[in-house]
């Protein structure tokens, strides 16, 4: 597997906005506009599907905390939360990311699609087939318990003070 340039910002700490044991958000080497976050899982997964349930769910957390950071430290009007899951979603890198995008209005980002309509039949081929594959759901990964550490119990003494009082009649 070839270098990832993303693992190597995370190992630097470059541009860094957040930082826990599993997650890392910074700056966009690539901004779309100024303020632009990208949220990444600190070990190396290229698509969504390949980062573990937990880590995708605190990096969803961390990506509103920053939204909301956005909102309240840059005056933003809006925020996009995207991902780019797969090279025909446009993701261009070997690092899964959720990129947090502050919106102001009249800002011409251009975010969006044009709606397709899909014939009756075609939808319920599809509601099917998304269906099957959807029994899961609701049976996340969780994160394995770390193992308590029980510290040693001190060797309590016997104050000779409390000896001393115990003798006397």
């Amino acid at each position: 597997m070839s270098e990832c340039i993303f693992c190597g910002f995370i190992e630097k700490k470059s541009n860094m906005v957040f930082e826990d044991e599993k997650v890392f958000a910074m700056f966009s080497p690539e901004p779309s506009v100024p303020g632009h976050v990208i949220v990444l899982p600190k070990s190396h997964s290229p698509i969504l599907e390949t980062v573990p349930d937990f880590v995708v769910s605190d990096m969803f957390k961390v990506a509103n905390k920053i939204s909301t950071a956005v909102f309240e430290g840059l005056g933003a009007q809006g925020t996009n939360l995207l991902v780019e899951n797969g090279p025909s979603a446009g993701q261009r890198h070997n690092h899964t990311m959720i990129h947090v995008l502050p919106r102001f209005e009249n800002d011409n980002v251009p975010i969006g699609w044009n709606p397709k309509p899909a014939p009756e039949e075609e939808l319920s081929s599809l509601e099917s087939k998304i269906k099957d594959e959807t029994k899961n759901v609701g049976l996340f990964e969780q994160e394995k318990a770390k193992p308590i550490e029980i510290p040693k119990a001190e060797e309590v003494k016997e104050d000779y003070r409390l000896k001393a009082l115990r003798r006397i009649p």
